[in-house]
């Protein structure tokens, strides 16, 4: 490959690689393409192995794993892209001690070390545009890791929020029928109460995970921080409150809404187009919840059920799990 295929494929890279870092980091866009890529493969892979035996333990890494995975595609694609440029540039590095033109290799470990560093090694540039190259490439190293820490902040924030509102949520009941029972015991008006806020909280969420994906596979060990399970549990549960009750809390209907709403944000990221089948109706036996009301309730909400369902299983757990416990 000539000088000037080298350049135009190293320079190519690097434009991909800057795109990728500035609609990771700096957009609401979600994932660039490459780091969007290499994430899904990521966990699709420690999905794979948790199915065919089951280890939340393993899943509970996958935030961290997809992390340095995404960092490490950064470093990849800036690295390869200046080694392009500088192979492309038989006379833009020499040695320091005799002037003489850098090898291949030299100047693919000269693209390196500046990438990283802000000095000059055992290597340094050769011309005006040698010394151009040497400042962009130790800039755009300078600048790829700032934009690598800014990101990392707010994405262990939202992992940390997500698993406090599962928690919360959790205090309501682990299952659809104790959320409805809990709701009985304690009255209406006071189960309302406990209601509050949480339909703002759910729509924080749901903003944050459509700016980082990535947050999807920060995974709970517990089903009780279990985000997922915690939403798909509610949202029955006040299905259920909605068709048995002749007056309905009044936060219930827009907490629904905001789940529904959660779904709509997030299911892009992590889901196909088309829902899967509405998982298994909630257990309403001595609920005192009129039949043909419930069916009715479960009906509207087919396509919502079944968006949770592949949430759920997304996460590494099952509609199963909704019933087995904290």
């Amino acid at each position: 490959m000539g000088p000037l295929l080298l350049h135009c494929a190293g320079f190519l890279v690097l434009a991909l690689a800057a795109w990728d870092v500035f609609v990771t980091s700096l957009t609401l866009r979600g994932g660039g393409p490459v780091s969007s890529w290499a994430a899904r493969r990521i966990w699709a892979a420690l999905l794979a192995v948790h199915r065919r035996r089951t280890n939340h333990r393993l899943l509970s890494f996958g935030g961290g794993l997809v992390v340095v995975g995404v960092l490490s595609v950064w470093v990849v694609m800036l690295a390869g892209g200046w080694g392009l440029v500088f192979a492309g540039a038989p006379q833009a590095v020499v040695d320091a001690t005799t002037g003489a033109p850098a090898d291949l290799a030299a100047r693919l470990y000269f693209a390196g070390f500046n990438l990283f560093t802000l000095g000059l090694g055992d290597y340094k540039p050769s011309g005006a545009w040698g010394q151009a190259l040497t400042v962009a490439a130790s800039g755009s190293g300078l600048l790829g890791i700032t934009l690598a820490v800014t990101y990392l902040a707010p994405v262990l924030s939202g992992a940390v929020s997500r698993q406090a509102l599962a928690g919360e949520i959790s205090l309501l009941g682990c299952s659809p029928r104790q959320i409805v029972e809990g709701a009985r015991r304690q009255g209406l008006e006071a189960f309302s109460g406990r209601l509050d806020g949480f339909a703002g909280s759910i729509l924080k969420s749901a903003e944050q995970h459509l700016a980082y994906p990535i947050l999807h596979d920060f995974h709970a060990r517990h089903r009780r921080l279990s985000l997922s399970l915690r939403l798909a549990a509610l949202y029955d549960a006040l299905l259920i409150l909605q068709a048995g009750a002749e007056d309905p809390p009044p936060p219930a209907a827009a907490l629904a809404t905001a789940i529904e709403l959660y779904i709509m944000r997030v299911r892009h990221g992590v889901m196909p187009a088309a829902a899967a089948g509405p998982p298994p109706a909630p257990d309403m036996s001595g609920l005192a919840v009129p039949q043909a009301q419930a069916e009715t309730a479960l009906q509207q909400a087919a396509e919502t059920r079944g968006f949770l369902l592949q949430l759920v299983e997304h996460d590494g757990w099952t509609w199963s799990d909704l019933t087995a416990g904290p």
